[in-house]
């Protein structure tokens, strides 16, 4: 629910004029507008001068990053092949493999891994702007009335559930899903400060934005076998292709509203108790997504990692992650068109620069053997760089099963 003290799109002009004049906000009555998406609820709390752009900026960061954040690979922490000098299953490596991080190791031909993660985070900064006393906008007037500034307090946190399941369906090649259900929470106020001192305007919201966000494809084809023994398997190079469906609702927040396909090549390696693993991909999308001042598309991907394996049951993890979206970005204030027809000479609000968002995340966590071929998993994402909206920390928690 938005609750605002004039209803958008009704004689600009006039309002602002009778603001100019109103007791200050907190004794303001204000007016209940049910059944807003995200994207609007976001564009009410903005500057109406500069035509609610920095709303738009806010919803477009906040879709790109919860789309693009990292959830945990599909992969069984259980990997099985035929060893012949014994006609059994056996074990290929004594890790549970990678978090957020491909291996170039298949399951194994009929081997079914089912998983479940869970990520909570509560985002504090959008580049380099706090999102306490964000800058909403500014119009700028001969008119002391007409002219003023907009800031917001906000508090936009999200929560995913990624269900994912995954099969060999080959020796060499893994098919798998994953269906993020999203949730999105949006709270915060936001208020017009006019040329006389006067607040002129008070918009505050509690929303919650719940279903589907975009659901994902995933085959991983081995290429490559290192010069070793089947078991433990020396490590190789993999092909690993990732489809994200426009199944998330852009305009609450929950997706790009554009498919996306990843093609990465994975390296593995390490017969000891130290495993490194990487790789490198392009992420193409079919179109480009607006956003003030530009446009987004396309992604590239770096990543590195390590397993360590601490113990039978225990292998701790660290990874490095790094994302580049081309495009625009970071977000700031810039020059837009005021609206007409108030008196104003200029206006600014938040839009997205030339350039790209940049991510680059460190994420420390360990997996444990529970029980039989259970694997829990708990990390952290801790953001290093990232010019886009962001958190400091986001815990995370799985668990997967391996048949």
């Amino acid at each position: 629910m938005i609750k605002i003290s004039l209803r958008r799109g009704v004689r600009l002009a006039v309002a602002v004029v009778t603001l100019g004049y109103a007791s200050p906000a907190l004794a303001q009555k204000v007016t209940t507008v049910p059944d807003l998406t995200g994207k609007q609820v976001l564009e009410q709390m903005a500057n109406q001068g500069a035509g609610g752009v920095s709303g738009d900026a806010i919803a477009v960061a906040t879709a790109a990053e919860i789309a693009t954040a990292p959830f945990g690979t599909s992969s069984g922490g259980f990997v099985f092949k035929l060893d012949p000098a014994t006609g059994l299953l056996a074990r290929t490596t004594t890790s549970f493999g990678p978090a957020f991080v491909e291996r170039a190791l298949t399951a194994g031909e009929g081997k079914v891994s089912v998983g479940a993660t869970f990520s909570s985070t509560n985002y504090d900064k959008l580049s380099d702007f706090s999102l306490t006393n964000l800058p909403l906008g500014s119009v700028t007037s001969g008119s002391a009335i007409v002219s003023g500034t907009t800031t917001g307090n906000f508090k936009i946190s999200s929560q995913t559930l990624a269900l994912s399941g995954a099969v060999g369906v080959a020796p060499k090649v893994d098919i798998g899903v994953v269906v993020p259900l999203v949730t999105v929470k949006l709270s915060g106020i936001s208020s017009f400060v006019n040329g006389n001192g006067v607040v002129g305007r008070l918009v505050e919201t509690n929303n919650k934005f719940f279903g589907v966000g975009d659901i994902a494809a995933l085959a991983k084809f081995r290429v490559l076998k290192f010069k070793g023994p089947d078991v433990p398997d020396p490590g190789g190079a993999a092909i690993n292709v990732v489809m994200r469906l426009p199944t998330g609702d852009r305009d609450n927040l929950r997706g790009l509203g554009v498919t996306r396909t990843l093609g990465s090549f994975v390296v593995s390696f390490g017969k000891g108790p130290l495993k490194p693993h990487g790789s490198v991909g392009f992420e193409y999308w079919n179109k480009a997504v607006d956003v003030p001042g530009d446009h987004l598309k396309n992604q590239f991907q770096f990543n590195g990692g390590v397993e360590i394996v601490a113990a039978p049951k225990l292998t701790i993890l660290a990874d490095v992650l790094g994302q580049r979206v081309l495009g625009a970005g970071p977000v700031e204030l810039g020059a837009v068109t005021p609206v007409a027809g108030i008196g104003a000479t200029a206006a600014q609000a938040l839009v997205f620069a030339d350039g790209s968002l940049n991510k680059v995340t460190f994420i420390p966590g360990m997996k444990v053997n529970l029980i039989g071929k259970m694997v829990l998993s708990l990390n952290a994402i801790v953001t290093m760089s990232n010019n886009g909206l962001h958190a400091k920390v986001t815990p995370v928690a799985g668990l997967n099963l391996t048949k």
